[in-house]
């Protein structure tokens, strides 16, 4: 990507960013779905996982942004713990069955953050459709909440 002159020198453009992922994002069993299922999309090994995501997240040109409109900087030592390649395997590699009512533990919410975070900012246009409910769900309203 070329840089126009005012960005060249910060080494990322000052237009393009992304949110941050908020605590209700991830509250959103709908939204959690959508990560999976883009995480699943990838088709990357749960050993491979962990340079993968620290890849995209070198290589996004944009900023993130924070709850105050503030540059954010993610963290990308949560994923650094043992046995992280079982999470990964876990919650990128396995789909979302269609039944469950997917939810982020306590222990993982920072984690699938950073994740998500980074997976909206590659994919902004499918991260749209997290937490929206499927076009030709026949299921009655009520059974959404």
């Amino acid at each position: 990507m070329l840089f126009c002159i005012a960005c060249r020198f910060l080494n990322y453009c000052q237009k393009i960013s992304t949110p941050l992922v908020t605590d209700s994002e991830l509250g959103d069993p709908e939204f959690v779905r959508g990560v999976r299922a883009t995480a699943f999309d990838e088709g990357v090994a749960p050993d491979a996982w962990l340079e993968h995501v620290s890849d995209l997240y070198r290589d996004y040109p944009g900023w993130i942004v924070g709850s105050k409109q503030t540059e954010a900087f993610l963290n990308m030592g949560v994923f650094e713990r043992p046995h992280i390649r079982e999470w990964f395997r876990d919650f990128c590699c396995t789909a979302c069955p269609a039944d469950a009512r997917p939810r982020v533990r306590k222990e993982a919410r920072e984690r699938v953050r950073v994740l998500a975070t980074i997976l909206r900012a590659t994919y902004p246009v499918r991260a749209q459709t997290w937490g929206l409910p499927v076009a030709n769900d026949n299921r009655a309203p009520e059974d959404y909440s």
